[in-house]
C-alpha cells in the first residue's frame, strides 16, 4: 500500500519530451469532448498546456510546485497567465470549476496522495474527468531509482524487480525517492472520494532519456526498442508491464 512509504519529498521530472508528450496527449485527445477548462496538475514548466492550448484549443491552465519550473514557463508568452506555483493538496480554485484535471506522474511525488486526490475531486465539476498516468508496479524496473538505505548509493535503474519487493520489506533496504501503484491499489485510491473509473490502460517507454542516465547499449538500440515497445503497448496481457498506467476516471 502506498501508505507504508516513508515521507516522500515533493520532486519529479518530466515527461514533455516529443514523443512522450504526444504519446499521452493521443490518450488525454480520446477524452476531450469540446474544448472546456483543463488544469494540468503538477504541470513542471508548462509543456502539455502549451500544446492543450495552442494545438487542442483547450481553455488550459496548469499549477506547480517547484518555483524554478514556473519560472522556465512563464519565458513563454502563451503560458505567462496560464502557469502557477501552488500546492495540488490546497489547490487556490473554487469547488467545480473544471472540466478536466490531469495527473501526470505526480501523485507518486506528492507527501499525501489521498489528499491531493481529494482535491482534485473538489475542483472538479460534476460529471467531469480526471486523467492519471502514474508509474506501473508490474514495470520490472524502479524508474525513480532507489538509494541502499545504509550506505545512501544511488541503484542504477536497469537493475530489475525491485517494484516487486514487498514495501515493508524493501524500506529496510531502500529509501524510496517516489511511490510506485499497483493498478488495483490505485484504482482503490481513486474511488475512495468518489470517483468512477471508466477507462484503464497502460503506456509505454519511449526511450528519451527522460532521466539522463540511460545506459549506452539502450541509447544505441532505442529505434528498434521503440518499435518493440510500440507492439507490446497493444498486446494482451503483455501491455500491463509498460512503464505507466492510465486510468481514466469520472466525478
Amino acid at each position: 500500500m502506498s501508505a507504508d512509504y516513508q515521507p516522500i519529498q515533493i520532486r519529479g521530472g518530466g515527461t514533455s519530451q516529443p514523443l512522450a508528450l504526444a504519446k499521452r496527449l493521443r490518450l488525454v485527445r480520446q477524452h476531450l469532448h469540446g474544448k472546456g477548462r483543463f488544469l494540468d496538475c503538477g504541470c513542471g514548466s508548462g509543456g502539455y498546456v502549451e500544446t492543450l492550448v495552442g494545438a487542442f484549443g483547450c481553455d488550459a491552465y496548469g499549477v506547480e510546485f517547484d518555483h524554478g519550473k514556473v519560472t522556465a514557463a512563464h519565458k513563454h508568452d502563451i503560458l505567462r497567465d496560464r502557469v502557477s506555483q501552488g500546492n495540488i493538496e490546497a489547490l487556490n480554485h473554487e469547488s467545480n470549476t473544471w472540466d478536466y484535471v490531469m495527473l501526470n506522474e505526480v501523485l507518486e511525488h506528492v507527501p499525501n496522495d489521498r489528499k491531493a486526490v481529494a482535491e482534485v475531486y473538489r475542483v472538479l465539476k460534476p460529471g467531469g474527468l480526471l486523467l492519471v498516468f502514474s508509474p506501473n508496479r508490474w514495470f520490472p524496473f524502479e524508474s525513480h531509482s532507489v538509494q541502499l538505505k545504509w550506505t545512501k548509493r544511488e541503484v542504477p535503474r536497469w537493475v530489475p524487480f525491485i517494484p516487486y519487493l514487498p514495501i515493508g520489506l524493501g524500506q529496510h533496504l531502500f529509501i524510496y525517492w517516489a511511490r510506485n501503484y499497483w493498478q488495483k491499489e490505485l484504482t482503490k485510491m481513486l474511488i475512495e472520494p468518489g470517483f468512477t473509473v471508466i477507462e484503464k490502460s497502460f503506456v509505454w517507454q519511449t526511450f528519451e532519456n527522460i532521466s539522463g542516465q540511460q545506459p549506452w547499449l539502450i541509447a544505441k538500440l532505442k529505434p528498434l526498442m521503440r518499435a518493440a515497445c510500440n507492439t507490446l503497448e497493444q498486446t494482451p496481457f503483455l501491455r500491463r508491464f509498460g512503464l505507466s498506467q492510465v486510468l481514466v476516471c469520472r466525478k
